[in-house]
């Protein structure tokens, strides 16, 4: 199995007004991880993270107690609009390369906000939508009759067998972590 491009799997932290709410347009990115895989042998061509200094909403403890991310280590980082050009540059041109994730119906409408927000436009740089791993994960779950209620990267690692030491909701981890999951998917016999 190859894909006609490389794939970008890629995870977003974010910062919020209130915890717990997760409203796109009361959030920030204050991460992005990613790594590159090839589109032959899924193996990762290249990793990508930086840290973001949030414009709007300040990093709440409740968001350090998850990604131990914390204001004063995004204190001197650049804003978006100063980040982002960087993640291009990395990610390359546009149609060289597939936008994959897991749990995308969040990731992919705040990456685009945050592009509207300063002043990027999304087309330019990215093709539709993306690839979300997270619907092989639940199918790879139901067809090896596991419950696929309560889904996370790590739940599913940890069905698979696999033991890795990630740091979950870290964005590169996160997206590394992703990557696995994939590559133990279409691996399978």
């Amino acid at each position: 199995m190859k894909f006609s491009s490389d794939l970008v799997i890629y995870d977003l932290e974010g910062s919020c007004k209130t915890f717990g709410k997760n409203e796109i347009h009361e959030t920030n990115i204050i991460e992005i991880g990613a790594v590159k895989l090839d589109k032959k042998t899924f193996e990762i061509k290249s990793e990508f993270s930086i840290l973001i200094k949030p414009k709007h909403f300040p990093i709440l403890p409740e968001i350090t107690d998850i990604t131990n991310i914390t204001n004063e280590m995004v204190e001197n980082e650049k804003y978006f609009d100063e980040a982002i050009p960087l993640f291009l540059d990395w990610y390359g041109e546009k149609n060289k390369s597939t936008l994959a994730g897991w749990g995308l119906y969040y990731d992919l409408p705040l990456l685009r906000k945050e592009f509207t927000e300063f002043g990027f436009d999304y087309h330019q740089y990215f093709v539709g939508g993306g690839f979300d791993i997270r619907a092989l994960g639940i199918y790879w779950l139901a067809k090896k009759n596991i419950s696929t209620s309560g889904i996370s990267l790590e739940r599913v690692l940890e069905k698979m067998n696999v033991k890795e030491d990630f740091k979950f909701h870290r964005a590169l981890d996160d997206a590394k972590a992703t990557a696995l999951i994939l590559q133990q998917i279409l691996n399978e016999k």
